[in-house]
């Protein structure tokens, strides 16, 4: 595999930030270089830019490096549907883009077969050596790629979120640790945090 050395200084800062090169890293790292070319700029202050993620894979984290996008500016917001699509919004413009990757990745059937075997301990030596090769080779063709090559990506007007809140804080009544006002519960006549209410 290319060294990551050799690899572009922005995807070097992304593997800095995850821990390691994968396809999933790549992934996101793509479909952020698809609202950075349709936005002209650069990663997000404050909340400027908005990324809606459809997963919580490896993908996420190379969009909050590139774009800006956080759980803690509340301009990254996830939905839990298990898709790799990525809803990207600048605030300035209003403009918006839905990214959504084409079905499987090339060689994913290969990879799975080797992955299997990996797993299980009976992978040959040769094996693991294809199974790096391949995960190279993806990682590679991704990140050099433009994310039309590998993404669907479509021009949207959907409603922005609203701006991240300062909300207000209340003690729970039963372990006494703060929580945000909205997110309590009423449990056996008590305001508790739902982590009490789940005991």
């Amino acid at each position: 595999m290319t060294s990551v050395r050799e690899l572009s200084e922005d995807f070097q800062d992304c593997v800095r930030f995850h821990g390691h090169v994968c396809p999933g890293l790549a992934i996101g790292y793509l479909a952020a270089k698809a609202a950075l070319q349709e936005f002209k700029t650069g990663p997000a202050e404050d909340e400027e830019l908005v990324s809606i993620v459809e997963n919580d894979s490896c993908a996420v984290d190379a969009i909050q490096v590139l774009l800006g996008c956080t759980f803690g500016k509340g301009n990254l917001l996830f939905r839990d549907w298990g898709k790799q699509v990525y809803t990207f919004m600048d605030r300035r413009t209003g403009k918006g883009i839905r990214v959504a990757l084409k079905g499987e990745l090339p060689g994913s059937k290969e990879r799975h077969v080797l992955k299997t075997k990996i797993d299980a301990g009976t992978a040959s030596p040769e094996e693991l050596h294809q199974w790096e090769a391949f995960r190279a080779s993806v990682v590679n063709d991704l990140i050099s790629a433009d994310p039309g090559s590998f993404f669907t990506i479509e021009k949207i007007s959907d409603t922005l979120p609203p701006m991240a809140q300062i909300m207000n804080t209340e003690k729970c009544e039963l372990c006494g640790e703060e929580v945000v006002q909205s997110k309590m519960v009423e449990y056996h006549g008590k305001k508790a945090c739902k982590g009490c209410a789940k005991r």
